[in-house]
């Protein structure tokens, strides 16, 4: 029968030192586990933000903050009538009351300008409920004019007259690009803004505070 030689025991050293790698081992494999979790959680968490942001966007676009009505109102001035031509002044700049021709609008008279409207008709137009947008020329360039075609095309009709009671024309006396005018309300402003003009038409056509509300 063959005797076998016993194997000689491992150094303390090597024992201890095989210990620390399958130690060190675990330790990696943890860390690698955490640090896929935690590249997880932050590709989650970016997914998430960019949903939201999504989500955030899709509000504002879809349903738009409404806008209000900024016109302000003015003191009135005596609704006196003259002869078609006879010079006539103001005491509101710009005007949004006060006298004008005797001639009644008609309704091809209710459009956009490209040349100024006499205040004395256009003023007429206010007693009767409609809404006029003044724009000064040297400061309303040709992409303000543009909006403005724009809002014109889009301005809803009057349920009352039948007709869209709003009419567009440049004016010079004033000191803002833009005046949305009521009868003895105004809103002015230095750049366009559709939603704002819109507002002011809205809240304003074919008011009860016209004193001929009602008439073409």
């Amino acid at each position: 029968m063959t005797q076998t030689s016993p194997q000689p025991a491992q150094p303390a050293a090597e024992r201890l030192s095989a210990r620390q790698k399958r130690i060190d081992e675990q330790r990696r494999k943890i860390e690698t586990v955490r640090t896929q979790h935690r590249r997880r959680r932050m590709v989650w968490g970016a997914m998430i933000i960019v949903v939201v942001a999504i989500a955030a966007a899709l509000v504002v676009l879809l349903f738009p903050r409404p806008v209000s009505s900024n016109m302000r109102q003015v003191v009135t001035e005596a609704a006196t009538h003259v002869e078609e031509g006879v010079p006539v002044s103001f005491h509101n700049r710009p005007p949004s009351s006060g006298t004008h021709f005797g001639t009644s609008p008609q309704p091809a008279e209710y459009r956009m300008y490209d040349q100024p409207l006499n205040p004395g008709r256009w003023v007429h137009m206010l007693e009767h409920g409609a809404i006029i947008v003044l724009y000064r020329p040297d400061l309303c360039d040709a992409a303000c004019v543009s909006q403005l075609g724009t809002f014109y095309d889009s301005a809803p009709r009057s349920t009352l007259v039948g007709v869209r009671h709003l009419a567009i024309t440049p004016y010079q006396d004033m000191d803002h690009a833009i005046a949305v005018v009521a009868w003895g309300f105004v809103d002015e402003m230095d750049q366009m803004d559709a939603d704002r003009v819109m507002a002011d038409f809205k809240s304003k056509v074919d008011a009860s505070t016209a004193p001929e509300r009602g008439a073409l």
